[in-house]
Order: structure tokens, then C-alpha cells, then sequence
């Protein structure tokens, strides 16, 4: 199951044995961390677009008046 990551925050070294998981853990560990991704990624992608519309509808600033 290939993906791409564009940004890894820590490095985490692994010695065979140090990790005592099966392959299908692995698999699911693997899937549940893109989708939390993918979440991240969708909710920011959403936040940017409601600020860019907030910024669009908002009246003007009247100074001085």
C-alpha cells in the first residue's frame, strides 16, 4: 500500500525484534495514521476556504467616521 508523506516531525528507529508487531498490525497501524492525515489535511484545506469567504463577506473597516 504505497503513500506519500511530505513531512516527518521525529525519526523513530526500529531493530527487528523491538517492535512485536504482526504484519497486519502493521498494515492497520499504517492505514489509520493516512486517514488521520488525510483528516488533517481536509480540515485545513476547510478552515483556509472559510477564512478566504469570512474575508470576501466581511464589511469594510470604516476608520474615522
Amino acid at each position: 500500500m504505497p503513500f506519500h508523506i511530505e513531512e516527518v516531525k521525529s525519526d523513530v528507529t526500529v531493530i527487528d525484534g523491538d517492535l512485536p508487531l504482526t504484519e497486519a498490525q502493521l498494515e492497520k497501524l499504517v492505514r489509520v495514521i493516512a486517514q488521520r492525515l488525510e483528516g488533517k489535511q481536509k480540515a485545513a484545506a476547510l478552515s483556509h476556504q472559510e477564512s478566504a469567504i469570512s474575508r470576501h463577506v466581511a464589511p469594510p473597516l470604516r476608520i474615522g467616521d
